[in-house]
């Protein structure tokens, strides 16, 4: 079952891919589901372990049925993760002591938004992941968008994000993971703030299911995100492209991988491994005081 509307080479759309694959792996842990990228237009994942599948039939059952983030076990934090140490520290407390061998979503999310272990403590709040764009400012909140997303975002929703298209029809709630929502006002031909922005709510909300993949780790330097290096002061987000069928654990294993982190990679080793592209977008901040955003650049191969 291929993803005809999901480009490779946009960081939304390989969050999006990944995040349907974990939901389905979730989902359906009999079928050994696989996931591979294929050239057909640009890099379309392919989902393996549904050889009749319909489309239709496919984003309906994830959408009822798929076990999707616990969204309520964060209430605590309120509508983003840039909280205190110790109200991280308690939340982090009370899923981990529920993990069970069924079940450690909670958990997983959690590692993903970020650490107990450091604090900013100009800004008294936590050290947090790399893929939160959105804290409060312009009134867009990380896990507030998210719980919108859950409320309004339907199996239509989903078709349009992996098969259909990206009409860019839904106004508001992005993550702001799209380089197109870098609207930067050199760059356009009106007022980028006029009229709001639109994007693509299934993409979106399938892209947040994939942060389970990318958790933080504390290091020597600070907080570290999976994917992400600093390198001449440019904070970059690193993916690869892999063309053999794979686990969810395998990709685990290719996202840290340090060959992918390099200035120039390696392209021979990482085509001996099956990865024939890899791609790298910067995040950036843009605006000045209390109106900045922050966003992808567009991507590029390295």
């Amino acid at each position: 079952m291929r993803f005809t509307a999901i480009e490779g080479s946009n960081p939304l759309g390989f969050l999006a891919a990944l995040g349907a694959f974990r939901l389905s792996d979730l989902s359906w842990p009999e079928r050994n589901i696989r996931l591979r990228w294929v050239l057909d237009g640009g890099w379309r994942p392919e989902l393996l372990g549904f050889p009749d599948a319909d489309p239709v039939c496919f984003c309906s059952a994830l959408a009822k049925d798929a076990p999707w983030a616990p969204i309520d076990n964060f209430a605590e934090l309120g509508n983003n993760i840039t909280v205190c140490l110790n109200l991280f520290r308690s939340v982090v407390d009370k899923v981990t002591g529920s993990i069970s061998p069924k079940d450690r979503r909670s958990a997983d999310f959690v590692a993903s938004f970020g650490s107990d272990v450091f604090e900013d403590r100009k800004n008294n709040r936590i050290e947090y992941t790399d893929l939160c764009f959105i804290t409060g400012s312009g009134h867009q909140h990380f896990l507030g968008t998210i719980r919108a997303l859950a409320q309004n975002v339907t199996s239509d929703h989903l078709h349009e994000a992996l098969f259909v298209g990206w009409r860019y029809a839904d106004k508001g709630l992005s993550m702001r993971w799209d380089p197109d929502d870098a609207k930067e006002y050199a760059l356009r031909w009106q007022d980028p703030s006029v009229g709001g922005v639109f994007t693509v709510w299934g993409a979106n909300r399938l892209a947040f299911e994939a942060l389970p993949l990318f958790p933080t780790l504390p290091t020597e330097r600070g907080l570290q995100t999976t994917g992400f290096q600093t390198r001449n002061r440019a904070h970059e987000f690193t993916w690869p492209i892999w063309t053999g069928a794979v686990s969810l654990d395998t990709v685990r294993s290719m996202l840290n991988m340090r060959a992918l982190q390099a200035d120039e990679p390696d392209r021979a080793l990482l085509q001996a491994m099956g990865i024939p592209e890899v791609f790298r977008a910067q995040r950036v901040r843009i605006g000045q005081g209390a109106n900045f955003k922050v966003s992808f650049r567009p991507a590029r191969s390295v």
